[in-house]
Parts: structure tokens; sequence; C-alpha cells
């Protein structure tokens, strides 16, 4: 959706200090604990829901689709759209739908719509025609919260199965994102991924999106309305815990995803498989945005995909042998000609890298094949070369036939790359422009890259190094930049 821009000096950066010791969460209970409680309760009174005795337990159904929605931040009235377009199908006889929703006030983008209430509401999302208010069952608020603290995510995850269970989970994140990076904070936190909460100045790391995964049971999908997210590292801590990933290796557009179309899908045919699912959220996505063309007639260029997690562990043992080979060979202008020609992501903005020559983020079967068809041939190398082609085809290969299930992109960025582009799966790759250095740019993270499951799987970092090391000039001091964490 829309772009927050976040001034961040590569040196070091810095972001507003968290919420401190005041109370949050539903009920007056801390984030991660479920029930009501007695200690000074955010809720004065019950909800229309607890009157009706909404509670009551009931049968599982199908699916329980659960949308995380961080609207406190310059997103609120992006969330009330959404939120109503969900409302356009509604929960059904084998479909629930639930929903937390935070605003606040004094932001970008503040509105004063539909009661224009702040803090956190949790909704069972019902049919209705009204496409400017909410009507669904509010179930659950909190007057405050930090819904940049994973633990609220963990939370609401737990409630909704508690309360909706289902035989099968879909949980969507929604919110600005920045892909892996997890920036400097100060102070520093437990170590910046999506879900920024602009009020309390907290957000969820990378693998914190694990952690809310594995201290939930999992789900069966994980769906990312947020920008920048389909990314080798990202999807690598949660691998084990979902079945489908679906997310953007670009940023997404300020509609964020057709809701009213893929859960009219879902709710027409709640027995689809989970790559179905992801078939069905894909092909939705492409056929909104194909509809809905920038103001000069040209498509937005927007990518989605859906993958199958069971099968990153085979894709990271695939990168660790082709980066290898690549690492051994070192024809140097083949590596340079890929690292310069790759599709690359908008992760900065337009006023800081016009020419995303500075953005770290780049698809990795363009990168793969981008390397292979500059390889030198007929020398003493050769032979190398012919493994390192054939690594490169076989990680394409795996790529389009294993690993993604469906994948979608439309459009042409600024810098003149058609967004077909783009397969899948984006990764870390030095920026093209190397007179950026990357303890510089590293300098910028909260944590170690190397930390990340997928570096410690492939040895990614390594080779990023190796790529850094390959340089015409002495790299000079950076400028001051601006990194989007934000749809757009």
């Amino acid at each position: 959706m829309k772009k927050i821009i976040m001034a961040v000096l590569f040196a070091a950066a810095a972001l507003p200090v968290s919420a401190g010791n005041i109370k949050i969460g539903f009920d007056g209970q801390a984030p991660g604990s479920l029930g009501s409680g007695a200690d000074s309760p955010l809720v004065s009174a019950p909800t229309p829901a607890e009157e009706k005795g909404f509670f009551s337990k009931a049968p599982a159904k199908e699916w329980t689709v659960m949308v995380f929605v961080n609207g406190k931040n310059n997103l609120e009235m992006a969330g009330l759209y959404n939120v109503n377009e969900m409302e356009k199908v509604g929960s059904t006889p084998k479909m629930n739908i639930v929903v937390e929703m935070g605003r606040m006030k004094g932001q970008d983008g503040d509105t004063n719509m539909d009661g224009d209430w702040t803090g956190s509401r949790r909704y069972y999302i019902k049919k209705d025609n009204d496409t400017e208010k909410m009507n669904s069952i509010e179930v659950g608020r909190a007057e405050r919260s930090d819904m940049g603290d994973y633990k609220d995510a963990v939370d609401f995850v737990k409630w909704a199965k508690q309360v909706f269970p289902a035989r099968r989970y879909m949980l969507i994140l929604w919110d600005h994102g920045s892909g892996w990076m997890d920036p400097q904070m100060k102070p520093k936190g437990d170590g910046k991924g999506i879900s920024f909460d602009d009020e309390t100045g907290n957000y969820i790391r990378t693998k914190q999106i694990g952690s809310i995964l594995k201290e939930t049971g999992g789900v069966d999908v994980l769906a990312f309305d947020a920008c920048l997210m389909q990314m080798g590292e990202v999807a690598f801590e949660v691998k084990d815990l979902t079945k489908v990933i679906i997310g953007s290796e670009e940023t997404v557009p300020a509609y964020g995803y057709p809701y009213s179309l893929f859960l009219g899908a879902l709710a027409k045919n709640p027995a689809m498989t989970n790559a179905d699912l992801g078939r069905t959220v894909v092909a939705s996505y492409k056929a909104f945005y194909d509809a809905l063309p920038n103001k000069d007639g040209s498509k937005k260029p927007v990518q989605l995909s859906a993958i199958r997690s069971d099968k990153l562990g085979e894709l990271g043992a695939m990168l660790k042998d082709f980066s290898a080979a690549a690492k051994d060979l070192g024809d140097l202008d083949a590596l340079k000609a890929a690292r310069a020609g790759v599709i690359r992501y908008d992760m900065l903005g337009g006023d800081s890298d016009p020419a995303m020559s500075i953005s770290f983020y780049g698809d990795l079967h363009q990168y793969a094949g981008l390397l292979a068809a500059n390889l030198k041939g007929g020398d003493v190398m050769a032979t190398k070369a012919a493994s390192v082609k054939s690594k490169a085809a076989a990680l394409q290969t795996f790529i389009d036939r294993q690993l993604v299930i469906d994948n979608a992109a439309i459009g042409k960025n600024r810098a003149g790359h058609e967004m077909t582009d783009s397969h899948g799966i984006s990764v870390y790759l030095p920026p093209a422009e190397t007179r950026i250095a990357q303890e510089r740019l590293e300098s910028i993270f909260e944590g170690k890259y190397a930390d990340f499951e997928f570096s410690k799987a492939t040895g990614w970092h390594d080779y990023v190094t190796f790529l850094y090391s390959i340089k015409p000039e002495a790299p000079i001091r950076a400028p001051l930049m601006a990194v989007s964490h934000g749809k757009r």
C-alpha cells in the first residue's frame, strides 16, 4: 500500500522509543494472554457480542481467516477500506473471517471515518453492503495497544483459534513491510520486518514473524498484505510453521489485496486446497490491478506470488551449491553484469533511488539466469563455467516448477524493468552502485544478517560479502538515505 519514508543514515538509524510501562492489551491483559482481566480492565462494559452470548462454543468450520490490520500509522483509511471489502463477503457457515484492527490519532492520513475510535478492536466479519462503515460484530476492544509487539499478534491468533475453531487457518499480516531488514532502534529491541505502530514506535521483527507462528501452533496459509515480504530471508523463518506463503517481492499499492474477490471464491469453494487458495489470491490480485491502471493508462508495477514452504529446504541446498560454484569460478565480469542487471525492488523510494540501483533486494531467479548468461566459455575454466550454468538452470527450473505455486506480475517499474522479470522470490543482493560499502550498509541492521535461518542454510552472507569485494573503485561515503517500509 502506501509508502512511509524514514530517514536512515547508513552509519546508524533511530526510531521512536516504544510505549514504556503503560498497560496495553485486550481486557487489561498484556499481549500473549487470553481471557478477561479483573485488574483495571480497559473495557468498562461488555461488548454487544458478549451481551448476546456470542461466545458460546461453536463447531469447527472449514476455514478461519485471521487478518491482523495495523492501521496505527498512515494506513488507517486503507485499513477501513479493506475491512469493508471483507464485509462484501462476510463469514459463512463454513468460513470465519476475524479481524483485529488498530487506529490512532495525529498521524499523517488520520481520518475521522467510522466513529474515529482509537486503540484496537476485534471483529467477526459479517456481510453487509455499506462500504462506508464497518457493521461487523465487535468481539473485543483495547483502548491502548501495541500492534508492533509480536505478542499482540500471538494473542490475536490464539484467541481466534480458541473462539473460532476451524480445520484450516489463514493468517494475513497487514501493514507496512520492509522485507527482512530490521533497522536499529534506540533503545534497541530484541531483534523490523512488518507491522509498524507509529504510536509506540515499535514493529515486528523478521524473526518474530516466526515466533508468532511457533507460539500459536502454525497456520496453513500465511499471507503478507505488506510490501517487499516475499523474500528467502523471511520465508525461512516460517518454513516449518505454514504450508503456503503469499507475498510480494515489490511494494503493494494502496488498495492492498482484493479481499472481496478471493474471499468470495473461498466462500463458494471452501474445500479448495491450500495451494489452490494461494493461486486464488494471486489470480485475484492480478485481475484487480489489471483493471486498475495508472492515470496515464499504464499498468501499475505489481507482483504477487504463492510458494510452497516444504520446498524451501531444497531451495536452500541448491542455492548453497550454486553460490559456492559461482564464487569458486570467480568470473568477475559475469558477476558484475548480474549484479548490475537484476531487477530490484522499491524499498528506498523514488526521491532517494530513482534508478533502483541502491536497493539491495533482487529477484533470485533472474539473478541466476543473468550470471549464467554472462559467463565466458572456451577457456581453461570452461568446465567450471558449464557447472555454474547447469546449477543456475536447475535453480531456475526448481523455482518455476516446484517452489512457486503461482506468480503474477504486470507493468514496468521506473527503472524500465518489466515486472515479469520477477519470478516469485527475492533475496539480499548488494546494491548495483558499488560505491556503497557493505559495512556501512549493514551498520543500520539491528541484528546480524548471518543470524537469519536463510543465511545459516545457504551461506548467503558469505556469498554477498564476496560480491561486495568485487568493485572497481574505493567506496565513498554514502548519502543520507530514505528507506521505504510500507505500502504505496
